[in-house]
């Protein structure tokens, strides 16, 4: 009897034993957040189905919970492109209202006017950008475009900001054309120029050219501005990210950079920058010729 009751038990134990080593990695995978997919039992004893069975309902609950969440941004994203559109109208009215008070001889008045809506629409089209950053992909038309249009808009729709403090805009030779998406492009851009604007200082200069190699087009903006830190160059393009610039003039999100860096890695654009404190910024935004560009990174 005592020799049965051994026996037993040792089944017992060894089926413990067994059980413990089929089950610790599956555990271990669960503490650690990892994946559990090649830790799923498949035998047909009754722990494996219920293991599976819950396994199986958690994943559809969390699947509609992710739709739900997807689908409430997407309202979100919705409202806030409809409140854009709707507030642009007010703006337009009110750059009438600049060109008519400049017209009756109030130039200074007119400038400050057309200057601070020029800064509205450049923060509301921030909104805009940043609402669709998590769906962009989907949002992509891929054309060829001129450089040198776009830069043109961009001064053109920001120009207010140059003159209010007087700054020099020296724009090279940008007749290129390139394959990327226009409008994606034009927010590149604008982030960057408008950067530029902020951290110059008064009569400062901001340089704009592009140069052609057998791979790519180059486009450079250089300014002579406040520079950047050794210790921040590397992190400008992190998500929430000021630094001492931003820390210091106090209008910075962080936002910008880390959304241009994330749309151009979807375009397959290219952007690199130097800088030395007090002397200069430097980016450059590599744009590749058609046979490079179809390494597009699939979205």
């Amino acid at each position: 009897m005592e020799i049965k009751q051994s026996i037993f038990i040792g089944f017992l134990v060894m089926g413990f034993i067994k059980w413990k080593h089929t089950y610790r990695d599956l555990k271990n995978a669960l503490d650690n957040g990892n994946s559990i997919e090649g830790y799923i039992p498949n035998g047909d004893k009754l722990e494996q189905l219920l293991i599976r069975k819950i396994i199986d309902f958690k994943n559809k609950e969390k699947f509609e919970e992710v739709k739900d969440l997807k689908k409430d941004l997407e309202e979100i994203n919705d409202y806030i492109t409809k409140w854009v559109h709707e507030i642009k109208i007010p703006l337009s009215v009110c750059e009438l209202m600049a060109d008519r008070i400049e017209e009756e001889g109030l130039y200074d008045t007119s400038k400050e006017l057309g200057q601070e809506v020029e800064r509205i629409n450049f923060l509301i089209n921030q909104v805009l950008y940043t609402s669709r950053a998590s769906s962009y992909s989907r949002d992509f038309i891929v054309e060829e475009v001129n450089l040198g249009a776009s830069v043109r808009s961009v001064i053109k729709n920001n120009i207010n900001s140059f003159l209010s403090k007087k700054i020099e805009v020296e724009v090279g030779d940008l007749d290129f054309n390139i394959f990327t998406d226009s409008k994606w492009t034009y927010y590149i851009l604008e982030q960057i120029i408008n950067n530029a604007c902020k951290y110059v200082d008064i009569r400062g200069k901001i340089e704009i050219f592009a140069k052609e190699t057998d791979e790519s087009i180059i486009l450079c903006i250089r300014d002579n501005g406040i520079g950047i830190s050794t210790k921040d160059i590397d992190r400008i393009f992190d998500r929430g990210f000021t630094g001492d610039n931003g820390r210091r003039r106090k209008k910075s999100t962080g936002m910008g950079l880390y959304i241009c860096k994330k749309v151009a890695d979807k375009l397959n654009i290219n952007i690199q920058v130097t800088s030395e404190v007090s002397k200069y910024t430097e980016f450059r935004i590599i744009f590749y010729k058609l046979s490079d560009y179809l390494n597009v990174t699939e979205m």
